[in-house]
């Protein structure tokens, strides 16, 4: 591979100003630079990134850790991510923590451990202890949480308006005639499963429905829990008429325990999901959903870590809040007063 040494000989000009041309340090006359840039096009020379890491004490890379890479959702968050990332010069290295916190402290050591210049989390289950640990284990790299923030935000966090995509599902629901509406949420412990939650009472509030702790159930955000606690609610004597999910995961639960059950959705019960995705329309009945801005979530928290990346003294502390879309489809309907009973 040919140096930048052999490169500066051949022109007859010094290291510095080949080095300088390369990383852009400083003034090299037009005519110059664009002598050294054709003798490197030439000799296809490619710059020893890890050299230049350690020189400059940077890896330009950026950690990525997700819950489950298998949702939809983390996977279109990862690409505005990468996409933004990569915009900048910067690569991404994406790790998937399993809903594990084990793993998730694992990967977060490594990032940390000067293997990127920042971190992008969004946080396993764990308990509020558990993840007021985090900052001892990043220590002084940056941090951004997307999606899954915890209650105190002491960094930058990327998030929806959970509490209104909530609400508006709920309203939805309620506008169709529907009183026993039941809610499956993640665990509560996550600020997005809490705002959810507080979206559906407010709804409940608004239109004088009692909150009734018999439709309300708290899942882990996967698909067997979504069928477990959709089972029970449906099994009740006197059922709900209409079930949000509050993941995609749960929601595919709660479907497949309608089927299982020989009920009709929506003649039965109505149904309504977060997270939209791709084949939401092939589903039988096409599923109404809250829509997230995935990619755009991905994108605002690569740009926020950046941001701290330029600024590593400043102080960041804020919530970016996207919004989301209903998009109303066929598995929701007035409910069927002929077989539920309404309180």
């Amino acid at each position: 591979m040919t140096t930048i040494r052999e490169i500066a000989k051949e022109l007859g000009v010094s290291f510095s100003t080949v080095s300088a041309v390369i990383n852009k340090r400083r003034y090299v006359s037009p005519t110059m630079r664009a002598r050294v840039k054709k003798a490197l096009e030439d000799a296809n020379y490619q710059p020893n990134s890890i050299a230049r890491s350690l020189r400059l004490r940077e890896s330009r890379t950026i950690g990525l850790i997700v819950p489950n890479l298998a949702d939809p959702f983390f996977s279109g968050l990862m690409r505005g991510t990468e996409d933004y990332l990569g915009s900048a010069g910067y690569r991404l290295i994406v790790a998937d923590s399993r809903e594990d916190w084990k793993r998730q402290q694992d990967y977060l050591a490594s990032f940390a451990g000067r293997m990127t210049d920042g971190i992008i989390l969004s946080t396993c289950v764990a308990s509020n202890q558990q993840i007021a640990t985090i900052p001892e284990v990043v220590r002084d790299v940056p941090l951004v949480f997307v999606d899954r923030c915890p209650h105190k935000v002491k960094t930058i966090c990327v998030l929806v308006d959970n509490a209104e995509a909530s609400r508006a599902a709920t309203q939805h629901l309620i506008g169709l005639g529907h009183r026993r509406i039941a809610i499956i949420t993640g665990p509560l412990i996550l600020l997005n499963a809490a705002e959810r939650f507080g979206g559906y009472k407010r709804a409940l509030r608004t239109h004088g429905i009692p909150l009734d702790r018999g439709l309300v159930r708290t899942g882990d955000t996967t698909e067997d829990s979504g069928y477990w606690h959709g089972s029970e609610l449906l099994r009740q004597a006197n059922p709900p008429t209409a079930v949000l999910g509050c993941s995609l995961l749960a929601t595919l639960g709660v479907l497949t325990a309608i089927r299982e059950l020989g009920i009709s959705c929506p003649r039965d019960v109505s149904l309504v999901g977060f997270d939209d995705f791709a084949w939401s329309l092939l589903l039988s009945p096409p599923l109404t959903m809250v829509r997230q801005p995935a990619t755009e979530m991905g994108a605002a928290a690569a740009k926020a870590i950046l941001k701290r990346l330029r600024a590593p003294n400043q102080e960041m502390v804020d919530k970016i809040v996207l919004p989301t879309q209903l998009i109303m489809r066929e598995s929701t309907a007035a409910p069927n007063r002929g077989n539920q009973t309404q309180k």
